[in-house]
This record gives structure tokens, C-alpha cells and sequence, in this order.
């Protein structure tokens, strides 16, 4: 396992794949603290800005990378080479998840961390509420990670990718079928459980305000509970499904 995320690590964030899906945010970021500045405007609520572009970002970034696996054979070697396929699989997993870690840390620490410095925040500033949205964001993130590396990872080619990459969008419209749905209780849980509307739901705890209430039926603390969920079924489907596959 650790000579395979050793060279997961190397090939994942030293090459220009991850440089620049990596780096894209930061531009952003970057760009968000300059604009903020030159308009006089605040930062504390920066760091949820791209957080509905993330998703896509990380199907884009960890899906290539995954699929470039099957694409070269080195899955293919590595199983040749004597390595079990669940460790084949958490390696992937392992370095994804680092990946998502660092992204989005790195954005934190350019809008609010740096933005801070040189744009300021307002003077009702919640620092406790701000660093809990954070973590909640890495949640929701991290559950788009699992999902992202169990597509590709039973998929082979870029059809995991493009599959990653439209989660978020796809998550979204599923949200149609809560027209043909009368009970307000599956409503609330099925906004609460999915990891698209978690993202919105966060934004409105940070965003909770007088102009801007967050509603009753909006549950974060579910939030932490449901990634867990997801990200343990995602994984276990994703090996057992995978362990299975005929990879040639």
C-alpha cells in the first residue's frame, strides 16, 4: 500500500494535470481578493463562492487521473506486479481525497486566509460559523470524491469522468422527481441528503442573516452523518464491484 501511494503521489500532484486543475481555483481566488479589494468589499464569504464548481473540478482532476490508470494498463501492471486490487483501489481513493484536501484548503487560505489581510472582513464576522461552513464544504467534497473515484474505478475509459464531472448537475435535476412527491417529510430529507443541495444549504448557514434566514427545514448537522454514509457505501460498492471486473 505505501509503494503504491508513494507512486500515486508522485504521478497525481507532480503533474501538469493536477497543476493546473489545482491551480484554477487559485486563479479564481486570486482574482475574487483583487475584486473585492478594488470594490471595497469583504471576504468572509469567499470561500463558498466556487464551492458548486468544485464538484466538477474534482471529477475533472481525480477522474483523468483514475482513467488514465486503465487508459496506460497500470492498473493492469499492478495487479501483474502482485498488488491486491482493495489496495489498488484505496491508494487511488487515498490520493483523490488528499487531492481534494489540498485544492480546496489552498482556496480557503487565498480568499479568506490572504483576502483577509488585504481586502478585510466585516465587522460582524463569525469566525466559529465560517470554519464550520469550511469543514462542512470538505464534507460535501470529500463525498464527491468517493463518488468520483468509485465511477472510475468500474468504469473504464472516460466514462467514469464524464459520469464525475456531471454529478453535481446530475444531482440537481433528480431533485424533478419531488414533483411527483406529496410528503413534505421525503422532501426535507432528500434535500438534506444530497450532496448538490448540501452545498446550497451551507451557503445558507454561513449566509444566515435577517435579509437572508436560514430556513427550518435546512438540516447541516446531517450533513457530517450522510458523507459518512455515502462515502463508506460508495467505497465498499466500488471495491466489490471492482474486484470483480475484468480488466485487460
Amino acid at each position: 500500500m505505501l509503494k503504491l501511494l508513494s507512486v500515486n503521489f508522485r504521478r497525481a500532484f507532480l503533474r501538469k494535470r493536477f497543476i493546473i486543475g489545482g491551480g484554477f481555483p487559485l486563479f479564481i481566488g486570486i482574482l475574487i481578493v483583487l475584486f473585492a479589494y478594488k470594490n471595497g468589499a469583504t471576504v468572509e464569504h469567499t470561500p463558498f463562492l466556487m464551492s458548486g464548481f468544485l464538484p466538477m473540478l474534482i471529477g475533472i482532476t481525480a477522474g483523468l487521473y483514475i482513467s488514465q490508470d486503465y487508459t496506460n494498463n497500470t492498473i493492469r501492471n499492478k495487479i501483474i506486479c502482485g498488488h491486491s486490487r482493495i489496495s489498488i483501489y484505496l491508494s487511488n481513493f487515498i490520493t483523490s481525497m488528499l487531492g481534494t484536501i489540498i485544492i480546496y484548503g489552498l482556496y480557503v487560505l487565498i480568499t479568506l486566509g490572504i483576502g483577509s489581510i488585504i481586502a478585510g472582513v466585516s465587522s460582524d464576522f463569525d469566525l466559529e460559523r465560517t470554519i464550520k461552513g469550511i469543514l462542512l464544504t470538505y464534507c460535501i467534497l470529500l463525498t464527491f470524491t468517493s463518488l468520483t473515484v468509485m465511477f472510475c474505478m468500474i468504469t473504464s475509459g472516460v466514462s467514469g469522468t464524464v459520469i464525475s464531472t456531471l454529478l453535481y448537475i446530475i444531482l440537481g435535476m433528480s431533485s424533478l422527481v419531488l414533483v411527483f412527491i406529496d410528503s413534505s417529510t421525503i422532501k426535507e430529507w432528500f434535500m438534506n441528503i444530497n450532496p448538490t443541495f448540501q452545498i446550497d444549504n451551507v451557503q445558507s448557514y454561513v449566509y444566515d442573516s435577517e435579509l437572508m434566514p436560514l430556513e427550518d427545514d435546512v438540516h447541516i448537522s446531517w450533513i457530517p452523518i450522510s458523507s459518512l454514509v455515502v462515502i463508506t457505501l460508495s467505497t465498499v460498492l466500488g471495491i466489490s464491484v471492482f474486484n470483480k471486473k475484468d480488466i485487460k
